[in-house]
């Protein structure tokens, strides 16, 4: 504790820093410590997703992806009205990737199409929607019982 403490006063000094206390949220990320271990997720970034495309009120499915994903490949159906909104979609659910790794294959599949979206990825967009609708809070539990140890970290940013 005493070097947490020294490292803390030699930030302050430099970037004028202040302690605010134990994480709770930081970039919409929601991290909820106990004795059992840490949980992450993007509840509320989920929930504003969906609220935002206006599927706060949609009916749940049980699914990340459509059943059928040939369609996705069909260069012959008519584009989205608007791509751009689309784009933004993706790349929200992109960053929701981070807590949820349910939905890591579906993003991903969709996001190969950002340059020329059809309305069947915008269904499919949808149905992630619709997904995330049954359980926003999902998200990654580290168990303290846990055994695995972060030796090292590399960013190559």
């Amino acid at each position: 504790m005493n070097e947490i403490e020294k490292i803390k006063a030699s930030l302050h000094e430099a970037f004028r820093i202040k302690d605010l206390g134990s994480l709770k949220y930081f970039l919409g990320f929601e991290v909820a410590i106990s004795t059992k271990g840490i949980h992450l997720c993007q509840r509320k970034y989920a929930l504003d997703i969906l609220f935002e495309t206006g599927m706060l009120d949609c009916k749940p499915c049980q699914t990340a992806l459509m059943s059928n994903t040939k369609v996705l490949f069909d260069k012959t159906v008519d584009p989205v009205i608007n791509p751009e909104s689309y784009r933004r979609l993706i790349g929200k659910l992109l960053y929701l990737t981070n807590s949820r790794p349910d939905i890591c294959y579906s993003v991903h599949l969709l996001n190969q199409f950002v340059q020329a979206p059809t309305i069947y990825h915008q269904q499919a967009t949808q149905h992630i929607l619709r997904y995330l609708k049954t359980s926003p809070a999902n998200g990654l539990f580290f168990a303290a019982t846990n055994d695995i140890q972060i030796k090292a970290f590399s960013d190559s940013d």
